[in-house]
């Protein structure tokens, strides 16, 4: 089908151009300077507990929030933009900045009393104490 420049649909055929244009520059500036993220996390088991180890360099352990249920470890926080020269002309940002949130179900109950975590070196280490569960016992029957 052939638009006339100078017609509706040529004027209607540039506009939406131009917006996707607008558009496309728009979703890569954007997606520089402000996108999601989550940190990367290892979940460990022994004998006695689950270890979360979480990668969060750079954010100060203030910023972090942990909250612990019996099946579940949610881990919330916010990796806080340098301030400082606002005169800064970026020709390349890769580093992640903003809020993030983990929750993960838990593979085996914890017990919430029992929770304990550390931050050394961008890691942040959360041990989890198993819930005790009740063990058989081999019950003897008597004879009257």
């Amino acid at each position: 089908m052939l638009i006339k420049s100078g017609s509706i649909k040529g004027e209607l055929e540039r506009m939406r151009r131009e917006m996707d244009r607008i558009w496309d520059r728009f979703s890569r500036e954007s997606s520089t300077y402000e996108r999601d993220w989550s940190p990367s996390l290892d979940l460990m088991e022994t004998e006695a507990s689950l270890v979360a180890e979480i990668e969060v360099p750079g954010i100060n352990p203030d910023d972090i929030d942990l909250s612990v249920t019996p099946d579940m470890l949610t881990v919330t926080g916010e990796k806080k933009q340098e301030t400082g020269e606002q005169e800064k002309n970026y020709h390349l940002m890769e580093r992640a900045h903003g809020k993030f949130s983990r929750s993960i179900t838990l593979p085996t109950a914890v017990n919430p009393e029992r929770v304990e975590a550390r931050y050394k070196d961008g890691i942040l280490t959360i041990t989890m104490g198993k819930r005790q569960t009740a063990k058989s016992k081999r019950i003897e029957v008597k004879t009257a």
